[in-house]
């Protein structure tokens, strides 16, 4: 941060040095020191906007109006599995959601936006009966080098047992409203090729691909992960033959991770793209888990996760549409224990830019 921040100052000082041409020092001295800073500060913020957003017009249309809204509707699914070798034999258990039907906005203004989404399905809901997705808040940077995004959420689930060892599950009821998550995450990536490869493009809807490219990405996440597991919320049936060593009442997990991935854009007709971007990830994880017959354990382990995204865009410039796939697992793994976390998307976004930017104007 105070690598960027002197950059920064030392690019506005090079733009206002360089803006005193030889002959011109009369008339710059003559000028009131507030206009002088006002036209070095403006002078800067041009300097700062072009090092982040710059790009090869020949392969990218960059964003032209200064707001832009959309709204999404998405199908939310989530997968865990939990296993335990405790008892001296490995046991596991798999639980699902059933699909959860997602509406959602964004806002953007210039390169900053904010998201937030609700489940359709909990809608008028007591709280402890909600089913799936609960609310989601995204605060989010665009910008054609760096990406960024700051999320909380939080979900009251009801899911289904797909599967436990040793209790035959058919023609029981198999479902379970005592699952419960709440998670904050930062997520940052650096694009390499990013005057020719536009990730907001295929995923920020404020830039056009116009040309085919691909590019390397170095990415940084930290992400706090709670799940709660309310074990008096499960059916006689079931609490009466799981083995214990599966149950536990609280798994809290924070992870820092790096990860390298690689991401490609094919612009295969005007204003329309396919773009996929894969991104795994390696990392540190500080976990505290409080089990079902144990104390609470502090664990630390190297993790690894796997986030895939696809999309397809139509995008004019100032009306867009298109469908976003997203596919991210976590897993969590310790010598007795281990709980695997994967969730998919499919969304349909629709959405439009205003207020065109000066620059973009007809004259």
């Amino acid at each position: 941060m105070r690598r960027i921040c002197l950059y920064i100052l030392l690019m506005l000082f090079s733009v206002a040095v360089q803006a005193i041409e030889p002959g011109d020092s009369v008339r710059i001295d003559t000028l009131p020191m507030g206009k002088r800073l006002l036209n070095t500060v403006f002078k800067g913020a041009d300097a700062v906007t072009n090092f982040f957003m710059g790009c090869d017009t020949n392969y990218v249309t960059p964003q032209k109006y200064e707001f832009t809204a959309q709204a999404e509707l998405s199908y939310w699914h989530d997968f865990y599995r939990l296993s335990s070798s405790q008892s001296g034999e490995s046991k596991s258990m798999t639980l699902q959601s059933d699909n959860s039907l997602v509406l959602g906005g964004y806002v953007y203004w210039s390169i900053f936006g904010y998201g937030h989404s609700v489940n359709l399905g909990d809608i008028g809901k007591p709280k402890g009966e909600t089913n799936g997705t609960g609310h989601r808040n995204v605060f989010v940077l665009n910008t054609a080098r760096i990406i960024a995004e700051i999320y909380t959420f939080k979900s009251g689930k009801s899911v289904k047992f797909t599967s436990i060892s040793d209790v035959d599950l058919e023609g029981q009821d198999r479902t379970f409203t005592g699952l419960s998550s709440k998670c904050f995450g930062i997520d940052a990536q650096y694009i390499f090729n990013h005057r020719r490869y536009s990730w907001p493009a295929a995923f920020g809807e404020n830039a056009v691909q116009r040309k085919s490219q691909g590019s390397w990405k170095l990415g940084f996440s930290y992400n706090h992960v709670t799940i709660n597991f309310n074990k008096s919320e499960l059916s006689p049936y079931i609490a009466q033959r799981i083995d214990t060593t599966l149950l536990f009442n609280k798994v809290s997990y924070k992870d820092y991770a790096i990860s390298i991935g690689y991401g490609y854009n094919w612009a295969f007709r005007k204003n329309c793209i396919l773009a996929v971007s894969v991104l795994p990830s390696i990392g540190y994880r500080q976990s505290d888990i409080t089990e079902h017959n144990m104390d609470k354990a502090v664990l630390r382990r190297i993790s690894t996760d796997v986030f895939f995204r696809t999309s397809l865009f139509w995008n004019n410039t100032k009306y867009f549409t298109g469908l976003v796939v997203d596919f991210h697992t976590y897993a969590y793994r310790e010598r007795k224990f281990s709980l695997t976390n994967a969730y998919g998307t499919v969304k349909y976004i629709v959405g439009f830019d205003f207020l065109k930017k000066k620059q973009y104007k007809e004259k």
